[in-house]
Order: structure tokens, then C-alpha cells, then sequence
């Protein structure tokens, strides 16, 4: 369960020994915690939290941090980056264009499905009748020999 006030998030989550409920802001590195007994204590103690945060801030005169500023870092191997800045660049866009679309398509789906192809080597053994010479198939009037199209099948699934 997230909790929400004033554009802050917070966490909500139970200790299963005491049963005491608590939680903490999202998404800002000033850590502002609370804690109660009952869901509806909770997000009064939450709301009161980012409350008091606030008025905190003001009273030290500094701006109080912004979850989700629309900032973030990103980090990849410098191949990862190298090849997508020279894509970037090949297309005649910026960077953070190709980020943000690849944050909208993720968060467009419903879920990333995991998927994965394997080969498998399949041997085929061909038997041919027994008044033919050699091995082979006979196919659209023509007998094509097992040295012209290979033993071996490939099965993909």
C-alpha cells in the first residue's frame, strides 16, 4: 500500500511480530519516518509526517526535497551507452528522448514477460525403399539424395 499527501509518497508496511504499522517518505533522501496501530492511525501519522516535514524545512529555510523531480540517474555500461547515443544521434534525437520512450513503452505493458528461444539438434534418419539406390526423399517427381539436403532438422520453439 502506498500512501499519498501534498505530492509526497509513502511507504506502509507491518512488523509481524508487534504489530505495529510503519512506513517512511519515497523517493527523497531526508529520512521521515511513522508509525501506529491501526491503518486509519497510519495515514493520519503519514499525513501529519509530510506536514510536519514541511514546516520543518520552512523553519530551517531550505526548500523541502521533491520526489520524483523528473531527474534521475541512469546507469549503464559504457557499450550500452556508446551504442545508444550513436543510435541516438543516427535517428536525430536526443538521449533523453530514447529514455523517455523506453519509460513510457515499459510502463505501457502490463507485465515484462520473460521469453527465450533454444535450438535443439534433431537427427533424422531417412530410409529409403527398398529398390532405390541411396537414401533420400522423393519429392515433386524428383528423388533428392540425403547428401543433397543434409540429415540434420532444425526445431525452434
Amino acid at each position: 500500500m502506498t500512501l499519498e499527501h501534498k505530492g509526497y509518497l509513502g511507504s506502509a508496511e507491518m512488523d509481524m511480530v508487534t504489530g505495529v504499522l510503519f512506513g517512511k517518505l519515497l523517493f527523497v533522501n531526508d529520512l521521515v519516518t511513522y508509525e501506529a496501530m491501526t491503518v486509519a492511525e497510519l495515514q493520519h501519522e503519514f499525513r501529519a509526517a509530510v506536514d510536519d516535514y514541511l514546516e520543518t524545512c520552512r523553519q530551517l529555510g531550505r526548500e523541502p526535497q521533491q520526489p520524483c523531480s523528473g531527474l534521475f540517474n541512469v546507469r549503464v555500461g559504457p557499450a550500452l551507452h556508446r551504442a545508444a547515443a550513436v543510435r541516438a544521434q543516427k535517428d536525430g534525437v536526443k538521449l533523453n528522448a530514447v529514455v523517455v520512450s523506453a519509460l513510457e513503452q515499459y510502463l505501457s505493458q502490463v507485465a515484462i514477460k520473460h521469453a527465450h528461444t533454444h535450438d535443439h539438434k534433431v537427427t533424422v534418419e531417412l530410409k529409403a525403399p527398398a529398390e532405390s539406390v541411396g537414401t533420400g526423399i522423393y519429392s515433386k517427381n524428383n528423388w533428392i539424395t540425403s547428401e543433397q539436403f543434409g540429415a540434420q532438422a532444425h526445431v525452434s520453439h
